[in-house]
């Protein structure tokens, strides 16, 4: 018995060559499928015009409020259509059991309040490995998680 026998296990899945060591870890470590939730963070579409701190850019090039309705139906959209991918990309007797959810926000704060709202013992995820400049200029969404993380977070090398 290991000590996340019966957790509740998050797996953040982006559709990268990345993702699914995580998934397949995390059914190594738990002790059924019904525990695992691989979960996908939709990155909102962005209101150009609009900036948060200040309402609407002078230079924004838009003229009156920008449509926040039709952004979040592109959203609600984009997440349907990772969800119906998720349950197609795991589409067999492996994979049978697992949960799958997308949520709409940016990718760190979409995995770490999903664990928190929904009690998880556990994120597993993936490191792209990025370095140099790229992770400067990028930033790392595993780094993030691990500081903002309520629960362990189990980072994977490549």
């Amino acid at each position: 018995m290991n000590h996340f026998d019966n957790a509740k296990i998050l797996v953040p899945y982006d559709f990268s060559q990345f993702s699914l060591p995580a998934v397949e870890t995390a059914m190594k470590i738990a002790s059924k499928n019904e525990n695992i939730t691989v979960l996908h963070v939709v990155e909102p579409v962005p209101l150009y015009g609009y900036s948060a701190d200040n309402g609407i850019e002078l230079g924004g090039g838009g003229f009156g409020m920008p449509n926040a309705g039709l952004a979040a139906e592109i959203d609600g959209d984009h997440q349907q259509r990772a969800l119906k991918m998720l349950q197609a990309e795991f589409n067999d007797d492996a994979h049978h059991g697992l949960n799958y959810e997308t949520v709409v926000n940016e990718p760190a704060h979409g995995i770490t309040d999903f664990a928190q709202q929904n009690g998880f013992d556990l994120i597993v995820l993936p490191s792209h490995g990025r370095t140099g400049i790229t992770r400067l200029l990028i930033g790392s969404t595993a780094e993030r998680v691990v500081r903002l993380a309520h629960c362990p977070v189990l980072v994977l090398r490549d």
